[in-house]
């Protein structure tokens, strides 16, 4: 019955809050961009990147869950994520049953009910990232491995701890951070002394790992992975450089700040804490941190107690850059099951006056972020309703999307772009394309193109970056561009679209000291033909043109 009640509760959180327009993010376009290649081409493929190398960044799983749903069919935003929704509400299930079997069935419910409400949990649960699936996988993990555990009595369940196994294999092939489970699990096995059932599952993990990290290792010319980013800097301006092992320090130091005081008390409240995070955040850490050593001195550690600091330790040590709400997700369950258990080790007078205000500090801010969070997810869609996926976002991001949908009809078979989101160009013209890079020197910028094939540039105004980079090179060299087509507020003010001249054709000089930036009009051949509202799906369809054949 509770749990029946913690689905419903998640489903109309979910529900409630639900946002139509797709996220301005690169990710949710890139997964659907590897799904539709799965599909169309069988492979594991780059496909918006126009040197289409081999993918190595993002585990297949969830790519290959919405295959599936591209092959029944699917081609909308929406459709995608209502698969996320329903991943979310199972998670929230799951992660009663877990608690449950730690707190009794109403410590289970609460610990679900406050899972269902934090901010993260319903924000995430209408974006098409694999995080959703990631937590429902990785409380999978734990709450079956502890249920066989406890089912066979000294001869665990083979079949649950089987079972288990499959779930940690499967988030790890759903998000790299995955790998603390496995490491968590061989731990616990270990920890349990069964030496078969460890030695089964290291062959099983090892063998699909290897191939995994050799496909990472052998991947040149596209988007880098996660493995060669680790140690820059920033991994969005790589320019800085990189770090040394005694950077791990350093980076560790500042994470843990960030997390205790911003992003971990933001996966509950919300981004708008206020003054409230960073207290609430430290009184939280610290309960769970008792509750856990609690539990370490009742007995040997579950693979909950190891994959807690397994985890945690990775997320401190990944670039800062990377830190926010999302990588606590999985952490959230254990989190409060802990926190909760710290409280029950109280006096029993005091218990449940603890308890009950504890609860209300994190319910109360939270469900007020669910309300806030409605209220704008009805605004998005009425207006997603009269303007398109992309209308919430303001004119300076729905040119970039007019200028994809229309080049996906009127540029040449085979052209390339550099843009400053290539998987959202990609998803919305099924142009390959390329970030330019953030260097504002034009044999840079002429040399990327050149090196991927493309031809065009789009001067967009999504973000500032075009006008810090785009703007000085092509001002530097003005005779290496030409002019295509403006989108939105028009000519000199709008999106531009430069086609990029071949070398031959390249003039040398800057624009003259005073003077405006004059670039004369491409040669034929830039535009095969002006395209008609026939030829292509509109922007401010709810499909996505990509996937448009898919439909029915």
């Amino acid at each position: 019955m509770l749990l029946g009640a913690s689905l419903v509760l998640s489903a109309g959180l979910v529900a409630g809050a639900f946002n139509p327009a797709p996220h301005s993010g690169g990710d949710n376009a890139g997964y659907v961009a590897l799904a539709h290649t799965l599909v169309s081409q069988h492979a594991y493929v780059d496909a918006y990147d126009p040197l289409g190398a081999p993918h190595v960044k993002y585990p297949p799983i969830f790519p290959a869950l919405m295959a599936l749903l591209i092959s029944a069919g699917a081609s909308t935003w929406v459709a995608f994520k209502l698969l996320v929704a329903v991943l979310t509400v199972a998670s929230v299930g799951v992660t009663c049953l877990w608690a449950a079997g730690r707190l009794g069935s109403w410590g289970g419910f609460a610990v679900a009910v406050l899972v269902a409400a934090s901010a993260a949990t319903v924000d995430y649960s209408h974006w098409i990232l694999s995080d959703p699936l990631f937590v429902l996988l990785t409380m999978t993990t734990l709450w079956v491995l502890e249920r066989g555990a406890r089912a066979g009595g000294s001869t665990p369940d083979p079949r649950l701890l089987a079972a288990g196994i499959a779930a940690a294999l499967a988030a790890y092939f759903t998000r790299t951070a995955g790998l603390p489970l496995l490491i968590a699990v061989l731990g616990w096995l270990a920890l349990e002394r069964r030496w078969r059932t460890l030695g089964a599952a290291a062959a099983v993990f090892a063998l699909p790992a290897l191939l995994w990290a050799l496909r990472g290792g052998g991947g040149g010319g596209g988007p880098g992975d996660y493995a060669s980013e680790f140690w820059l800097v920033d991994p969005y301006r790589p320019a800085l450089g990189t770090i040394g092992p005694l950077g791990l320090v350093g980076r560790a130091a500042g994470n843990a700040g960030a997390y205790l005081t911003r992003h971990g008390p933001a996966t509950i409240l919300g981004p708008e804490a206020g003054a409230l995070a960073a207290p609430l955040g430290v009184l939280l850490a610290a309960a769970a941190l008792t509750g856990w050593v609690l539990r370490l001195r009742r007995g040997r550690p579950g693979p909950a107690e190891l994959f807690l600091p397994l985890y945690t330790g990775l997320i401190l040590v990944w670039p800062e850059i990377w830190g926010g709400d999302r990588f606590v997700l999985p952490l959230l369950p254990l989190v409060l099951l802990y926190a909760a258990m710290a409280i029950g080790a109280l006096p029993r007078v005091l218990t449940a006056p603890v308890g009950g205000i504890a609860a209300a500090l994190l319910l109360v801010p939270a469900l007020g972020e669910w309300l806030d969070a409605s209220g704008d997810a009805s605004a998005c869609a009425a207006v997603v309703e009269a303007e398109g996926p992309y209308g919430c976002y303001g004119p300076r991001v729905t040119e970039f999307v007019d200028a994809a949908v229309w080049m996906g009809a009127a540029l040449p078979e085979g052209s390339a772009v550099m843009s400053r989101k290539p998987r959202i160009f990609y998803v919305m013209s099924g142009i390959p394309s390329r970030t330019f890079p953030f260097d504002p020197d034009p044999d840079v910028q002429l040399a990327e193109a050149d090196l991927v094939g493309a031809r065009y540039v789009l001067f967009d105004r999504w973000q500032a970056q075009a006008g810090q980079y785009l703007a000085p090179a092509i001002a530097a060299r003005p005779g290496a561009f030409c002019f295509v087509r403006a989108f939105g507020s028009g000519p000199g003010s709008g999106t531009q679209l430069l086609g990029i001249l071949p070398p031959e054709l390249r003039r040398e000089g800057a624009a003259p000291d005073g003077q405006g930036v004059m670039i004369g009009r491409c040669p034929e051949g830039y535009v095969a033909r002006e395209p008609t509202a026939a030829d292509h799906v509109s922007a401010d369809s709810p499909r996505i043109p990509l996937l448009s054949s898919n439909e029915p």
